[in-house]
C-alpha cells in the first residue's frame, strides 16, 4: 500500500523510517539508555528554563525577589524550579557517568573519534550551563562562588585580566555580571549544547554503536534490537524512574538558598555546587606562586587529555580487562574526584557554633584557654570528641591519652615545625601566659570521658569570657599634668 501524501511529504521511507527502525548490536545493554537519557533530560531543562524565564528578572535589585515571587505565588512555580534545580545535577551527572561508560567500554577508539571529541564538548558545555546557571539565584552561594571562579583566569600571564574582565562584564562583580551569566545561560549555551547533541547523534547514526564485547551477532535478525521500539522503550523506563526522583526531590526536598548577595557576613566560607566541589578543594592544596598550578594547570591538562583519548593508544581492543593500564587511570582519576568532592563537602560543615567543655566548674587559666581557642578559631582544623571541627587536626580530647604534657603543648603550639617538622599546624605567637591558658584547656578535656561535656555555643562563650576593656579616663586639672 502506498504511503499517504503526507509520509510522503515528510520523507517516511526514505528518512524517518530507516531512522527510527535501526537495528542496533543485539548485546547492546542498559548503559546505551545514557545517551537518550542526556537528551532528554536537556528537553526537560529547556522546557521548565522558558517558564521559569517568563518570571525572573535578572536585575541585582530584582533576581533574589523573583525567586521569592516563583517559589510562592507563580502556580506549579515551586514545582517548575525543583525540577530544573535538581535537574540540572541529575544532568551533569548522567552526562559524567555516560562519558565515564565509553571511556570503559572504549567506544571511543577508530572509527569514532569524533563522537567522543563531541562527547567530551556536550560536557563541557553542560558545565557551563551549571557555572553560569547557579549565579542567577543572586545569594551568597551565588555570588561569591562565582568571584572565585571568575578571578581564576587572572593567573594566565598577558590575557587573565582581560578574560576576567569579559566574563565579569567589567572590573567586579555588578548587575552586568548577572545579565551576561544569564543572557549566555539561556540563549547563547542552551543553542551551543542542542548544535553539539544533534551533531553527536548524527555520529552515533553513521558510525553505529560500539559492538559489546562478546556481543552474538549471530542473533541479530533473530532478537532484533533497534532504536525504536526496543531501545526507546528501554530509555524511557530509565527517564520515567529518573523524571520521578526529580519530581519527588522537587516536591518534597528544599532547595539550598542563602541570604541575598550582599549580606554582611563575616566568617562566611564561599563553595560552589557539588559538581564544582572537587576543583575547589584541590585548589586549597597549592597557595602563593603553586596557586595557578590547581587553578590553570590541572584542569588546562585533564581536559586536553579528555579530547585527546582516542589518539593515546593504536590497539584496536574494546574489552575492560583487555585494557588494564586505562582501566587503572580512569578508575583513579574517579576515586580521586570522589574523595576530594567529599573533602569539600567535610570542610564546608559550620564549624566552632559548638564546643564541648568539662562538666565541671573551669579555673581561671583553663576559662582563658577556652576563650582563646575559640576567639583563634582552633575548631577550624581540631575537633573535641568528633565535633566542632575538620578533622584537618588531631582530637585535642585525646592529648592526655596520648601522654602529651602542658609544657609540650605549649611549645608545639608556639613552634610547630621545632617538634614535628612534617606539622602544617602554623605558629602562633602568643604570650607564654596564653600558651599555658591554652594548654590547660586542652589538658582539662581529659575529663570529658570521665565527667560528661557541655556543649556550648561559640558566640556564648567569646560573649561571657571576653576580658574587660581597658577603660580610658582623663586626668582631672586638680591632678596636674607632667
Amino acid at each position: 500500500m502506498a504511503n499517504s501524501p503526507f509520509l510522503d511529504r515528510i520523507g517516511w521511507d526514505k528518512y524517518l523510517q530507516p531512522f527510527l527502525y535501526k537495528k542496533l548490536p543485539s548485546g547492546t545493554g542498559w548503559s546505551a539508555t545514557l545517551g537518550s537519557l542526556c537528551a532528554i533530560l536537556f528537553a526537560v531543562m529547556a522546557v521548565t528554563g522558558i517558564f521559569l524565564a517568563m518570571y525572573y528578572c535578572p536585575s541585582p535589585d530584582k533576581a533574589y525577589q523573583s525567586i521569592d515571587y516563583i517559589m510562592n505565588d507563580v502556580p506549579m512555580g515551586r514545582i517548575l524550579r525543583g525540577i530544573h534545580h535538581w535537574g540540572a545535577g541529575a544532568m551533569v551527572l548522567v552526562v559524567f557517568v555516560h562519558l565515564l561508560t565509553n571511556f570503559f567500554s572504549g567506544s571511543f577508539k577508530a572509527p569514532r573519534e569524533m563522537t567522543w571529541i563531541v562527547g567530551v564538548l556536550l560536557f563541557l558545555v553542560t558545565l557551563g550551563l551549571g557555572f553560569t546557571g547557579y549565579l542567577l539565584p543572586w545569594d551568597m552561594k551565588a555570588f561569591w562562588a562565582t568571584v572565585v571562579s571568575s578571578n581564576i583566569p587572572k593567573d594566565i600571564p598577558v590575557v587573565g585580566d582581560a578574560i576576567t574582565r569579559v566574563v565579569l562584564g567589567g572590573g567586579t562583580m555588578s548587575g552586568l555580571t548577572l545579565t551576561r551569566f544569564y543572557s549566555i545561560h539561556t540563549m547563547l549555551l542552551p543553542c551551543l549544547l542542542a548544535l553539539c547533541t544533534v551533531f553527536h547523534i548524527y555520529l552515533v547514526r553513521i558510525h553505529g554503536m560500539c559492538e559489546p564485547e562478546g556481543g552474538k551477532k549471530d542473533l541479530i535478525e533473530a532478537e532484533p534490537y533497534r532504536f525504536y521500539p526496543e531501545h526507546l522503550f528501554r530509555s524511557a523506563m530509565v527517564f520515567g524512574g529518573v523524571f520521578l526522583l526529580i519530581l519527588a526531590l522537587a516536591q518534597w526536598g528544599t532547595i539550598p538558598r542563602e541570604d541575598i548577595a550582599g549580606t554582611l557576613i563575616e566568617s562566611y566560607l564561599p563553595r560552589p555546587e557539588w559538581y564544582y566541589m572537587w576543583l575547589f578543594q584541590l585548589l586549597t592544596f597549592f597557595s602563593g606562586a603553586w596557586e595557578s598550578v590547581g587553578s590553570l594547570a590541572f584542569p588546562i591538562l585533564g581536559v586536553g587529555l579528555l579530547f585527546y583519548v582516542p589518539f593515546l593508544g593504536k590497539n584496536s581492543l574494546h574489552g575492560a580487562a583487555k585494557r588494564p593500564l586505562p582501566m587503572a587511570v580512569g578508575v583513579t582519576a574517579v576515586l580521586g574526584i570522589v574523595y576530594l568532592t567529599l573533602m569539600g563537602f567535610e570542610s564546608a560543615r559550620p564549624y566552632g557554633q559548638e564546643i564541648l567543655v568539662p562538666d565541671r566548674k573551669l579555673s581561671d587559666m583553663e576559662k582563658r584557654g577556652l576563650y582563646l581557642y575559640t576567639d583563634r578559631e582552633c575548631s577550624y582544623c581540631h575537633q573535641i570528641q568528633g565535633r566542632g571541627g575538620h578533622r584537618t587536626g588531631p582530637d585535642l580530647a585525646n592529648a592526655a591519652a596520648k601522654g602529651r604534657k602542658a609544657d609540650y603543648l605549649v611549645k608545639y603550639v608556639k613552634d610547630p615545625q621545632s617538634v614535628s617538622v612534617t606539622s602544617v599546624m602554623p605558629k602562633y605567637d602568643l604570650p607564654d601566659s596564653d600558651l599555658k591558658a591554652l594548654a590547660a584547656f586542652t589538658m582539662s578535656l581529659a575529663d570529658i570521658r570521665r565527667l560528661g561535656a557541655i556543649r556550648m555555643k561559640g558566640t556564648e562563650i567569646l560573649k561571657a569570657l571576653a576580658p574587660p576593656k581597658a577603660e580610658h579616663t582623663t586626668p582631672s586639672a586638680s591632678e596636674g599634668s607632667l
